[in-house]
């Protein structure tokens, strides 16, 4: 604490002092004058400078013993990352004030820890019911799943078929509501849960599109994997991205034209150092001002809001997996013509985070 702001904390103390001086000064020179003695200029003068030199002596050992309590608040206050350390860094007190200020810092640290420690309880036990209800409901998938194929083997009725068409419908759309709820969920513990490795992403890009296979033949949409290489390795993790690129497919899939023949396009090169795959649709096109907020959470846009199960959460989990894993995105669009995403892979990113 500088001695400029501790004297301005105390100009009440000094103003107090000057006039008790002063009026000691005025009683001294009255009571000389009644005796009918003359007043010495010098013995006032001497008094004078004692009553200032007490003063400024009891400010001086004032200040030493409030200095080291004072600027260590100083430099907490300047802290940009405070921390509980801080309030068991302090010394023993000097005073009862500086007693009390610590002994109250120290119950709001505990209880603040508490409260803290509670929070972080609650979130432990909210993800795991949140694991333990999307693993269980993955199983009725499955067995639906199952079901509509078993059903349409059997079953030769056309109602009746279309009927399990759109069970499979929604049945799909149930689980990939799992699979985004599954892993905004894995991300609080991403550090805990990635895995660096060699990914061949033109055969992962290829994966991809044969688990879309059905949406693609259903909506008459043809992918083609456009690459002058048989394999092309990035640093990543396999899981991970295997997701983020899913969503991606899947949103061009969703926002194509749909029975239109038309197709999505994969490109994937080589820039230098870098492996950047491109995935361009023929679609509907993202509106300019949706375009720089389609990475934000649960932000639907336009034609989010024209399509009911649009969520808002899928692109932002693609983003912040993609800058989890230290690779880049970006993505640009026009209006009927279509959109394309890319994906840029520093070979070294992930390996060296």
């Amino acid at each position: 604490m500088k001695l400029k702001s501790y004297i301005k904390d105390r100009l009440y103390f000094i103003f107090y002092t000057v006039l008790l001086g002063s009026l000691l000064i005025i009683a001294y020179a009255l009571a000389v004058l009644e005796a009918g003695n003359q007043i010495s200029i010098s013995n006032i003068i001497y008094l004078f400078i004692l009553a200032l030199f007490l003063m400024l002596l009891f400010l001086a050992i004032d200040y030493i013993r409030h200095y080291r309590f004072l600027n260590q608040l100083v430099r907490m206050k300047q802290e940009p990352s405070l921390t509980f350390e801080y309030v068991e860094a302090f010394g023993d007190p000097l005073s009862n004030e500086q007693k009390l200020w610590i002994e109250l810092f120290q119950q709001m640290n505990q209880a603040t820890i508490e409260q803290l420690q509670e929070q972080v309880n609650q979130k432990e036990q909210y993800e795991l019911l949140i694991h333990q209800w999307v693993h269980q409901m993955k199983t009725p998938v499955s067995v639906i799943s199952l079901l509509v194929q078993e059903g349409k083997r059997t079953f030769s009725n056309e109602t009746m078929k279309d009927y399990l068409k759109e069970i499979e419908e929604e049945n799909d759309r149930f689980r990939r509501g799992l699979e985004i709820i599954l892993h905004g969920a894995r991300l609080q513990r991403f550090s805990e849960d990635v895995k660096s490795e060699r990914v061949d992403l033109i055969n992962l890009v290829k994966q991809v599109i044969n688990e879309e296979k059905k949406q693609f033949i259903k909506r008459f949409i043809y992918p083609r994997l456009d690459t002058e290489h048989e394999n092309l390795y990035v640093q990543s993790d396999r899981k991970w991205l295997h997701f983020a690129i899913s969503q991606v497919v899947f949103n061009a899939l969703k926002y194509s034209r749909q029975g239109e023949h038309d197709s999505i396009t994969f490109n994937i090169f080589e820039k230098k150092s870098e492996v950047l795959l491109r995935i361009t649709d023929q679609g509907i096109g993202i509106v300019p001002h949706d375009v720089k907020r389609v990475f934000d959470p649960f932000f639907t846009g336009e034609n989010g809001r024209a399509q009911q199960e649009s969520t808002g959460m899928g692109l932002y989990l693609v983003k912040e997996i993609v800058n989890r894993l230290g690779h880049g995105i970006t993505i640009q669009s026009t209006v009927s013509e279509g959109t394309t995403v890319e994906f840029l892979f520093n070979t070294n990113t992930l390996h060296e985070r």
